[in-house]
């Protein structure tokens, strides 16, 4: 239930120049900088908004989801503009549910989901964020919407180092004037803070993804913490699941993250664990209290045999929170 090398490359991507899926070690190895595969994220639409669609790109093997006004035809040729040749699409590359070959449904699932955040990392990322394929608006609601980009739970490690916000027109919220850091209109204002707020993350790192994910919104409830391994800098990833406790994929999480990350919890968590571990905090305690507002450099590490350690100077006296606990681990 390990994946122990979480880096790969994805296992499909999008030909452009053939327009079909291929698997991705067909990719050349003398590739420039512009050829190399760029990821794609975008906006999830309503179900009433979206349908499934049989094409030959990705050979009839899975019906792909796409807004209904979308076209993946005018998808290929957008990226054709931006000079790309691979990209990659989550609809067309991760296989979805429904096909002829359902039974490969969750098995692909449980090494391809967990490791999506490698595809998107330190790289520049196309962003559809009205829905896949759609020009950008904004309208009252949209940032609040449970079907926002800014609120999907994978955003926070779909964001890479640089992003190319994609069906932008000239007129459009993209190009609206800044005067003394405010916009024409509150609506504006607020969507240029989320979109600097969310690009930040890669530089605030686990302080800043977990006050993001607060708000966020996904389809599985362990989407969440599944979303977090990459940020979190993970040695090895746990498979996903869907069907996991989100308590037990947080423990897994925990065992696998970076030392540094685990000393966060330790030293920075406000109160002790409710469970069996009292020196981090449940999901629940993560999703509701925050962090204090300190960083530290210390390091939590972890054996298979002697269990969770710290090592480092201290003074006499009482840890904060664990001093309170009684028959703690």
């Amino acid at each position: 239930n390990q994946i122990i090398k979480p880096y790969l490359q994805p296992r499909r991507v999008w030909d452009l120049y053939s327009n079909r899926i291929v698997p991705q070690w067909l990719m050349p190895r003398n590739y420039t900088y512009l050829e190399w595969l760029r990821p794609i994220s975008h906006a999830w639409m309503d179900e009433k908004d979206h349908t499934s669609v049989r094409t030959p790109i990705n050979g009839y093997e899975w019906p792909v989801p796409i807004p209904k006004d979308a076209n993946l035809i005018l998808i290929c040729i957008e990226m054709l503009n931006l000079g790309l040749e691979y990209v990659w699409l989550d609809v067309l590359c991760l296989r979805q549910e429904g096909g002829p070959r359902e039974d490969l449904h969750v098995e692909e699932w449980r090494l391809d989901v967990p490791t999506i955040g490698k595809v998107y990392q330190g790289e520049r990322v196309v962003c559809y964020l009205s829905g896949l394929g759609r020009p950008l608006t904004l309208n009252e609601g949209d940032l609040e919407s449970d079907r926002s980009w800014f609120r999907h739970a994978w955003t926070l490690q779909e964001v890479g180092l640089w992003r190319e916000i994609a069906r932008d027109a000239p007129d459009g919220p993209m190009h609206a004037e800044c005067k003394d850091r405010k916009y024409p209109t509150e609506l504006l204002t607020r969507f240029h803070k989320k979109l600097q707020d969310v690009c930040d993350l890669e530089s605030e790192w686990l302080e800043g993804a977990l006050a993001e994910m607060w708000t966020q919104v996904s389809t599985n409830p362990v989407d969440k913490i599944a979303g977090l391994a990459f940020l979190m800098e993970s040695k090895w990833i746990p498979a996903y699941s869907e069907s996991t406790s989100l308590e037990h994929a947080w423990t897994a999480l925990g065992h696998s993250m970076d030392e540094e990350a685990r000393a966060q919890f330790f030293f920075l968590c406000a109160e002790p664990g409710d469970g069996g571990e009292k020196w981090r905090p449940l999901w629940h305690q993560v999703m509701t209290k925050p962090l204090l507002p300190y960083w530290t450099s210390k390091y939590v590490g972890r054996d298979e045999t002697e269990g969770d350690w710290c090592n480092m100077w201290c003074v006499d006296g009482f840890m904060r929170g664990l001093a309170v606990v009684k028959g703690g681990d």
